[in-house]
C-alpha cells in the first residue's frame, strides 16, 4: 500500500505537467513565490534521491542543490532543461523503486538518525502531497485545468 501511494504521487506530477510547453513548466505564476511545475519536478527528484536512492548509496551527492545553490532546484529550471529534468525524475523513480523492493519496511538506515524504510515511504508520501497541492494550483494558475 505505501508503495502504491507513493507510485500514485509520482504519476499525478506527472499529470500535472502533462500538456505544457516547456515556457509554461517553468513559469511562476504565483508572485511572489518562484515556485514552478518544473521546479517540483527536480525537487521531487531531490527527494527521491535523498531519501529512496541513498538507501543504495549514503554518501550520494544531491543533482540540483549544492552548497552555492541550496535551492537550485526550483532556481535552476530553464525552458532548455525541462524535457532532460522529466526524463530525470522518471529515471529516478524507477531507480527508487528498485532500491525500496530490495529492502523491507523495517530495514534501518543511517549511521547518526536511524530511520526505516517505512519512515522513508512515510515521508515521501508527506512530500509528494504537500507538493502535489501547490501542483494543482500552479497547474490552474497556468491554464485553468483542476482536478486529479
Amino acid at each position: 500500500m505505501l508503495e502504491a501511494w507513493v507510485d500514485y504521487y509520482r504519476a499525478t506530477l506527472l499529470y500535472k505537467c502533462a500538456g505544457l510547453t516547456p515556457e509554461q513548466l517553468v513559469s511562476q505564476p504565483s508572485p511572489p513565490s518562484d515556485m514552478s511545475l518544473a521546479g517540483l519536478v527536480r525537487h521531487l527528484t531531490e527527494m527521491e534521491r535523498a531519501y529512496a536512492h541513498r538507501l543504495a548509496e549514503p554518501g550520494l551527492a544531491l543533482l540540483y542543490c549544492t552548497d552555492d545553490s541550496p535551492d537550485g532546484d526550483f532556481e535552476g529550471a530553464s525552458v532548455e532543461e525541462v524535457d532532460r529534468d522529466l526524463e530525470i525524475y522518471v529515471a529516478h523513480c524507477e531507480r527508487s523503486r528498485e532500491v525500496m523492493a530490495a529492502h523491507g519496511l523495517d530495514d534501518e538506515f543511517g549511521r547518526v538518525h536511524h530511520y526505516s524504510l517505512r519512515w522513508v515511504y512515510l515521508y515521501l508520501i508527506k512530500e509528494y502531497a504537500r507538493h502535489l497541492g501547490h501542483a494543482d494550483l500552479l497547474r490552474e494558475a497556468i491554464d485553468g485545468s483542476v482536478g486529479e
